[in-house]
């Protein structure tokens, strides 16, 4: 079977989302990870720019052989904005995973990269199948360079009301506060790597904000000076943990689960076919790093979105101090790998390797 390597289209929306729907990740519980009902409205979001390619075949046969996305983000990096891809939504088909059609793809990619250019991707820890066969440096495909594992913890929301020292404020900001907030961003996100770089004025209705606005923070005042910020982003409208099974024995148990949910916070478990309930935390940034100041915005979000959320979605990676704030609370954790990835080299060898690396998991 041949394909076609063309730009994605509007037109090309449904056999997007059916691509998608068919590579769910198995495992106790049988997860998919949707974008519906505009994928290329997700995908602004993931991206600033997204660039998004598609294998069509050139027979009779319907939908896709592929996807992916190599969009632009705009992050600091060794204290300086660049302009960095992000490759991911990679989907081949099952009829077409016969390695053809990522050896076209991975060509046409490479013929898009300026010389000496990199990008972030992020592979599933548990997705073996991906691991052994993308990043195995087989011949033809980028090198992927493993730079670091992300912890991805779903935050159990609870009831219980956190107490703050006297000289401390936390409550929910406003359009006067944006002003603080774009300095302490700036801020924090020059002395480290992989922070986004982003105009808080986008807020005001940019595809790249689609669904936030000034007052979707938490901010944090020590004696009236801002020193923490955590945002917080509703996403349901453009992506979906979309739950399409149960091994035997927890299928048996999710009733029993879900009531000890309620009781004690958790994540409550819906028949096959519900959505997982959760708020995606981001633009997290403490003065200092101050582990904290962390655990402050984070006690008073978990009882803050309580009985709205189950649980509040936040990552690091594991080698971040900061890390260790939320493994104090109970919560599941998902691992993935982050790799960079070029034809031309090694990038991490151009990346300050003394400051905190991080992640914005709700542009994953």
């Amino acid at each position: 079977m041949s394909y076609r390597i063309r730009a994605a289209c509007e037109q090309d929306n449904e056999a997007i989302l059916t691509l998608l729907q068919g590579t769910p990740q198995q495992g106790a519980v049988t997860l998919n990870f949707e974008r519906r009902p505009d994928y290329f409205r997700g995908a602004k979001v993931t991206c600033e720019e997204p660039d998004i390619w598609v294998a069509e075949p050139t027979g009779e046969q319907d939908g896709l052989g592929a996807i992916v996305n190599v969009g632009w983000r705009n992050l600091w990096i060794n204290g300086e904005v660049k302009r960095v891809r992000y490759a991911h939504d990679l989907r081949i088909a099952p009829q077409s995973r016969n390695g053809r059609v990522l050896h076209r793809i991975s060509r046409h990619i490479r013929k898009l990269l300026a010389e000496g250019e990199w990008m972030q991707t992020t592979i599933l820890s548990d997705n073996d199948t991906s691991l052994s066969t993308v990043a195995s440096g087989r011949a033809g495909l980028p090198v992927y360079y493993p730079a670091g594992t992300i912890e991805t913890s779903m935050l159990y929301t609870r009831p219980r009301a956190p107490r703050a020292p006297a000289d401390v404020t936390i409550r929910q900001t406003g359009e006067d506060d944006l002003p603080a907030i774009a300095a302490l961003l700036a801020r924090v996100g020059k002395e480290k790597q992989f922070f986004p770089s982003w105009d808080l004025a986008r807020l005001r209705g940019d595809d790249y904000c689609y669904g936030l606005k000034p007052d979707n923070f938490l901010g944090l005042w020590v004696r009236g000076e801002l020193k923490g910020v955590v945002g917080f982003w509703d996403q349901k409208s453009i992506k979906q943990t979309r739950v399409l099974g149960y091994a035997r024995g927890l299928g048996l148990m999710r009733h029993l689960y879900n009531s000890h949910s309620v009781l004690r916070g958790g994540m409550r478990l819906p028949a096959p076919g519900g959505i997982l309930s959760y708020l995606t935390l981001h633009s997290v940034a403490v003065e200092d790093d101050d582990p904290e100041l962390l655990r402050l915005l984070l006690e008073h979000a978990i009882s803050f979105f309580h009985g709205r959320y189950d649980a509040l979605v936040c990552g690091f990676f594991s080698h971040d101090p900061l890390a260790r704030v939320p493994a104090r609370y109970r919560r599941r954790v998902l691992l993935s790998e982050h790799f960079l990835m070029s034809f031309d080299g090694d990038p991490r060898e151009q990346i300050d390797s003394e400051r905190p690396w991080y992640v914005e998991v709700a542009r994953l």
